[in-house]
């Protein structure tokens, strides 16, 4: 018989078997209202969050001797984790990246020379424009502006992907951090945490700012030392997945879709 459990439930679950969270597995993601549609069961021995009938993660054993997963009904498991999977693999979901935020101090070497270069030239060609980064939330209106803005930036046929979070973290979200210039806004970093672990979200700039997003990220990173830093993939986007190579990950894992059986 099938128990009804929290998101809770799972993430203590998953800090009890060391898991390497993946870029999705935080509390404040997975409760935000976008996600409302998800459900955490258990059957005695696994415990797993569902979607209709598509399993978000990996069901995860309750004690040890449910660790061998036996009897479970086939299901498609939309994303593995670093450290723990389980059946087969369906199909190459998307890439994810972890950051050493320490190597964003310094940037020093041949491997840096572009993003370090790159990174510079918005600070430097605005040094009289009294930039200002902050943690203090402006108006909904003034977000609202820049993401019209940045949305009238995009190419007409590109989809958005997973909208309704972006929004949400935008507008709500517990960590952001906000960039000034001469009182207008033009930059938000958003990321959020499953520790050790932060999950870098978004970024999201004036278009007409060329480098600001290399500054952002730089911003960011500095702003939060000592810290590995998992970010999303790359979205089918060849471009975006230049510029976070050129970022130097540590880390860069192929996820997977998979099946239970």
């Amino acid at each position: 018989m099938l128990e009804t459990k929290s998101i809770i439930d799972y993430l203590n679950h998953a800090k009890k078997w060391g898991i390497v969270p993946n870029f999705w597995l935080t509390e404040e993601y997975l409760t935000a209202p976008p996600s409302s549609e998800l459900q955490t069961r258990t059957d005695g021995k696994r415990i797993w969050i569902e979607e209709e009938e598509l399993l978000i993660f990996p069901p995860l054993p309750i004690s040890e001797q449910d660790v061998k997963m036996t009897g479970f009904p086939p299901k498609k498991i939309w994303s593995d984790f670093e450290n723990y999977s389980v059946g087969e693999v369906e199909k190459f979901l998307d890439w994810e990246y972890q950051y050493d935020s320490d190597e964003f101090s310094s940037m020093k070497g041949g491997k840096w020379e572009s993003f370090r270069k790159n990174s510079r030239k918005w600070p430097f060609k605005s040094r009289d424009r009294g930039w200002e980064y902050t943690r203090k939330a402006p108006s909904k209106k003034e977000i609202t502006r820049l993401l019209i803005t940045w949305l009238d930036s995009r190419p007409a046929e590109e989809t958005i992907q997973d909208d309704g979070s972006m929004l949400w973290f935008l507008f709500h979200g517990k960590n952001r951090g906000f960039l000034y210039s001469k009182n207008e806004l033009i930059g938000i970093n958003v990321w959020d945490s499953n520790e050790p672990y932060l999950m870098y979200r978004y970024c999201m700039t004036k278009p007409e700012e060329p480098f600001l997003n290399e500054f952002m990220r730089v911003l960011f990173y500095r702003h939060h030392p000592g810290v590995i830093v998992i970010d999303g993939g790359c979205l089918d986007n060849p471009g975006l997945e230049r510029f976070k190579d050129k970022l130097n990950p540590i880390k860069k894992r192929a996820v997977y879709s998979r099946f239970t059986n």
